[in-house]
C-alpha cells in the first residue's frame, strides 16, 4: 500500500533522521543556501540548538532566531549586575541520559578529549531535609540490599520493601504498599501505562492523600522533586512513574551513561561557561547564522504550506523570514500566540496544544560569603510550603566563586520555588502576591528551618550577601505579576494532547520537551530528544540522503518483560495488573 508523506516522514524521523547549517537574514534574504536546504529554527534553547546542530552537521544551512539577548533558554547562566553566575536551582543531568550526553561530547571544549562531556561532575548523595526532623542524606548510587541482582520479580519487590522499612523507616504495611506500586507499575505493559496510568495522577495511583508524611517524604513530592521538580498532584503517574524507573535502574547501574559518571552529574562551572558558550561557539564554526532579539509571532500558509514567517524586533518592528523549512522550538506557553486560525484549519492536531499546561518553576540565588554544602548534591525541603529544591555550587565548580564579583562571594546556594499558591511558613503570603524582597526573605527562612538542627545551622544571616531572583519574574508583588519561562507539566491525560515533530503541514517542524518523546517528561534530555525528532523529519522531508540523527531507545529491564507480555493480555481483558492485589485499579472501559 502506498503510504502518504506523512507516513514517510513520521517513520524516518522515528528511526533517526537528519538536518543542518544554513543563514537567514532577518529581512527575508537567503544566503548562502543551497536550494531546497535553508531551515530557519526558532528558539536558542536545547531543543532549538539540537536542531540546528544535528541539521549543519549534515550540511543545511541553519539560521536561528532567539528573542533573548542570551541563548540556552531555561539551561542559561544568568549574571547580576555586578558579574555573579545565577544558575537555575534544579538542572541535572541523570546517569539515565543517552542522547544529551552524545551531543556533549561532539562539542569541543580546550583541553577536552571528549569535549563538553568532560565537564560533567557526578553527585555523591542528595538530602531529604524537613522541618524539626533530623534530615536523610543518601548516597548514590545508594546502597540496596542485594547481595546479587535479584533473579525475580518477587525477590525485586522483598528488597525494595526492605529499603522502605530499614532506609526511610516506613510501617512495615506502608513499605508492602509503596513496594506494590512500583511493581506494578514496572511490570505495566505500554498500553496499561498509556491507557490507564496516564489517565491519573501520581498522588492518585500512589495514594499519597491516604498516607502517612514519611510515606509522602519518599515517595510523594519529596522524591518526586528531586527527580524532575514538578508536583505528583498535577502530573501524571504514566509521566513520573517512567522517569522514576528509569532512575531506579540507574541506581543500580543499569543503562548509565560513562563510566565512573555516576547517576546524577552536573557541570563543573557556570553552565553558559561550561555547556552553552561552546555550543554557540561551534555551531557557528559549522556555518549556523544567529540573530538575537528576534520574536516569532506569525506563520504564513496556504493551507498545505508555510509560505513565510514573521519575527518581531525589541523595538516592534516586523521581519519577514524565508526559508524551506520552518522549526518552531519555542516554549510551550508561546505557542498558542502564533497558531492562527489557518495553522489549526491545515493541521487540526496543532490546536491540542492549547489544552497543554505550564507552571513556574523560578529560580532563585543566594550568594553567601562563606561556603555551604549542605549535601554534595540536590536538596529537597519537604516540609516547605513553597515547593523548594536547591543545590549548592561552589563545591561542583572547577574555578573559584571568589573569581566572580567583587571576590567577596563563596558560594551561590541556588533553588527553586515551584509551589506559588500556598502560603508561606513565616510569612503566611502566597509566593503569587509577594514583592521580590518577601519572596527571597520567606525562601531563605524556610530552607534555614529545614537545616536548623538543635541551634546548629549552617546557613546564618550574615552570610547572606545578596539574592537574585530569575528576571523572567515580572511585576512580583502586583496582581499583573507574570513569569516569562514557564516549564511544561505532564498533566493527565496530555499525552493525547501533545504534538509529534512532524505537522501535517510539509514544511513545518515542532521541536521541545513538550512534544511527543520517550523520555516523557520536561527536562534537558527530553529537549534534546525533541530536537533530534525534528531534524530528522526535516531530513526525511529534504529528501536527503544524511543519515538520521540517532535517538536511543528506553531502556527495558529484561526482568519484567515477560510480565509486561502478560499483562498486555490481562489489560486487553479489563483486568488489573497482576501485582495490582492491596488497592486493585482496573482499566476504564475504553
Amino acid at each position: 500500500m502506498r503510504r502518504t508523506r506523512r507516513q514517510f516522514i513520521q517513520a524516518a524521523a522515528k528511526a533517526g533522521g537528519v538536518a543542518a547549517a544554513l543563514t537567514l537574514a532577518p529581512t527575508g534574504g537567503r544566503a548562502h543556501a543551497e536550494p531546497g536546504r535553508a531551515v530557519a529554527v526558532f528558539g536558542a534553547g536545547p531543543a532549538g540548538l539540537t536542531v540546528a546542530h544535528e541539521l549543519a552537521e549534515r550540511g543545511f544551512s541553519v539560521t536561528v532566531f532567539e528573542k533573548l539577548g542570551d541563548f540556552g533558554g531555561k539551561t542559561r547562566s544568568i549574571y547580576t549586575p555586578d558579574g555573579l553566575p545565577g544558575e537555575h536551582g534544579f538542572r541535572s543531568f541523570f546517569g539515565f541520559y543517552h542522547n544529551l550526553p552524545d551531543t556533549l561530547r561532539r562539542i569541543p571544549f580546550p583541553g577536552n578529549p571528549h569535549g563538553v562531556w568532560d565537564n560533567l561532575t557526578r553527585l555523591n548523595a542528595a538530602m531529604i531535609a524537613g522541618m524539626g526532623r533530623h534530615n536523610l542524606t543518601i548516597p548514590l548510587p545508594f546502597p540496596l540490599p542485594f547481595s546479587q541482582f535479584p533473579e525475580t520479580p518477587k525477590q525485586f519487590v522483598d528488597s525494595i520493601v526492605a529499603v522502605f522499612e530499614s532506609l526511610f523507616r516506613l510501617p512495615p504495611q506502608e513499605a508492602v504498599f509503596a513496594a506494590e506500586r512500583l511493581a506494578v507499575f514496572v511490570s505495566s505493559c505500554d498500553e496499561r501505562k498509556l491507557g490507564q496510568w496516564e489517565k491519573m495522577t501520581w498522588t492518585d495511583f500512589a495514594r499519597l492523600d491516604n498516607s502517612s508524611p514519611e510515606y509522602n517524604r519518599f515517595l510523594g513530592d519529596g522524591f518526586i522533586r528531586e527527580l524532575v521538580a514538578t508536583k505528583s498532584r498535577n502530573c501524571s503517574a504514566h509521566s513520573i512513574g517512567l522517569v522514576g524507573e528509569e532512575y531506579v535502574w540507574s541506581l543500580l547501574n543499569l543503562n548509565n551513561d560513562g563510566d565512573g559518571k555516576g547517576n546524577d552529574r552536573v557541570m563543573n562551572g557556570p553552565t553558559s561557561e561550561t555547556w552553552i558558550n561552546p555550543w554557540i561557539d561551534y555551531l557557528r564554526s559549522i556555518g549556523v547564522t544567529f540573530h538575537q532579539g528576534y520574536k516569532l509571532t506569525g506563520l504564513a500558509t496556504d493551507g498545505a504550506h508555510i509560505t513565510g514567517a514573521t519575527v518581531t524586533d525589541a523595538s516592534g518592528a516586523r521581519h519577514g523570514v524565508d526559508a524551506d523549512y520552518y522549526v518552531a522550538a519555542i516554549p510551550l506557553d508561546k505557542i498558542p500566540a502564533v497558531l492562527t486560525d489557518e495553522l489549526t484549519a491545515a493541521d487540526p492536531n496543532l490546536d491540542r496544544i492549547r489544552n497543554l499546561q505550564a507552571a513556574w518553576m523560578v529560580g532563585i540565588q543566594f550568594f553567601l560569603t562563606r561556603p555551604a554544602p549542605l549535601a554534595n548534591g540536590h536538596v529537597g525541603y519537604n516540609d516547605a510550603p513553597w515547593g523548594l529544591t536547591s543545590i549548592s555550587e561552589a563545591q561542583f565548580w572547577r574555578r573559584p566563586l571568589t573569581a566572580y564579583g567583587d571576590g567577596s562571594v563563596q558560594e551561590v546556594l541556588s533553588a527553586i520555588i515551584s509551589e506559588w499558591d500556598e502560603p508561606g511558613t513565616f510569612n503566611g503570603k502566597p509566593a503569587r502576591q509577594c514583592t521580590p524582597e518577601e519572596l527571597a526573605r520567606e525562601t531563605w527562612s524556610q530552607i534555614k528551618a529545614h537545616v536548623d538542627h538543635d541551634g546548629d545551622n549552617p546557613l546564618t544571616d550574615d552570610m547572606l550577601r545578596s539574592w537574585q531572583i530569575d528576571p523572567a519574574l515580572t511585576n512580583a508583588g502586583t496582581p499583573d505579576i507574570d513569569y516569562d519561562d514557564a516549564i511544561f507539566i505532564q498533566n493527565p491525560g496530555s499525552w493525547d494532547d501533545r504534538p509529534n515533530a512532524w505537522t501535517d503541514i510539509d514544511n513545518l517542524f515542532l521541536a521541545g520537551d513538550w512534544i511527543k518523546t520517550q523520555m516523557n517528561v520536561a527536562c534537558m534530555e527530553g529537549a534534546n530528544e525533541g530536537g533530534r525528532l525534528a531534524a530528522n523529519a526535516v531530513l526525511h522531508a529534504s529528501g536527503s540522503a544524511a543519515p538520521p540523527a540517532q535517538i536511543t531507545p528506553r531502556y527495558r529491564m529484561p526482568l519484567w518483560e515477560p510480565l509486561k507480555a502478560v499483562d498486555l493480555q490481562l489489560y486487553r481483558a479489563g483486568q488489573p495488573n497482576a501485582f495490582d492485589v492491596i488497592d486493585r485499579r482496573y482499566p476504564m472501559v475504553r
